[in-house]
């Protein structure tokens, strides 16, 4: 094994331990050791109504969004648990944090962003298994400034940290750009509850183009990837009226401060 894997073992999983024993008991303990140790989920695990783990690379996802606190604020799962209104995440992936906002309430609903057709259809399928195809709405494409495509460099479509910067991978497709204002024309007209961008770099560039969601929305959260897109993404929301109420690791949380 990698100094990555020892690493990760000695210096994240005890305390990644004692938080899934105390949040999910033995059936967090099989969690820890399936993500740290053994690096395989050898039978799925359901965590909640709209949330069922079934590979590695989901329940690595849970452990450190929401065992880890990646993703965790309890003003943000209030705010989200107390009245109907929907979610805008940009990339989505394998789709763990849409069925994590899913799970919050019912009748809240996600409108879920991102540029591969795959990730999008991997979460339907799971939120559909679940029976809550209703709630999941689905848009491809890449998030930025301004609208027009590009060519993007990738192997896994399913690989978290794709990105338009990838210079290397077997496959190659032209994606739209867009921005995010013009692509939420394309979906329901609802309540916006919670913004979450997680675009590998380019979150300040989305939010360049979302100039009217950030009219209207009270929170968001933005997964930084380094000093460019955090002072950037700063920045922007600052002048848009919102506050900084939480940071975690990589993750910003501002809150609409009229």
């Amino acid at each position: 094994m990698d100094r990555a894997y020892w690493r990760s073992l000695f210096a994240t999983m005890p305390h990644a331990l004692l938080s899934s024993l105390r949040q999910h008991g033995l059936k967090g303990v099989y969690l820890t050791l399936a993500v740290f140790v053994f690096r395989r989920l050898w039978f799925p695990l359901q965590m909640g109504p709209v949330i069922r783990l079934t590979n590695w690379r989901e329940a690595a996802n849970y452990m450190d969004n929401f065992i880890l606190g990646e993703l965790r604020h309890p003003e943000v799962e209030r705010w989200v648990q107390s009245q109907p209104g929907v979610v805008i995440e940009v990339g989505v992936n394998v789709g763990i944090t849409s069925r994590w906002w899913l799970a919050q309430n019912p009748d809240v609903q996600v409108i879920g962003v991102d540029m591969m057709q795959e990730a999008l259809d991997y979460t339907g399928r799971c939120v559909g298994e679940l029976n809550q195809a209703r709630r999941w709405h689905p848009v491809v494409g890449a998030v930025g400034d301004t609208a027009g495509s590009m060519e993007v460099v990738f192997d896994d479509p399913l690989e978290g940290t794709n990105s338009l910067d990838n210079a290397q991978g077997g496959n190659r497709r032209t994606v739209e750009i867009n921005m995010l204002d013009a692509y939420l024309q394309r979906a329901p007209q609802l309540p916006p509850l919670l913004l979450k961008i997680d675009i590998e770099g380019y979150g300040a560039l989305a939010l360049q183009g979302a100039s009217t969601l950030l009219q209207t929305v009270p929170w968001v959260v933005v997964e930084t990837h380094h000093a460019e897109e955090l002072s950037q993404s700063a920045a922007l929301l600052t002048k848009s009226g919102f506050g900084l109420r939480h940071f975690h690791g990589r993750t910003m949380w501002w809150s609409r401060l009229s």
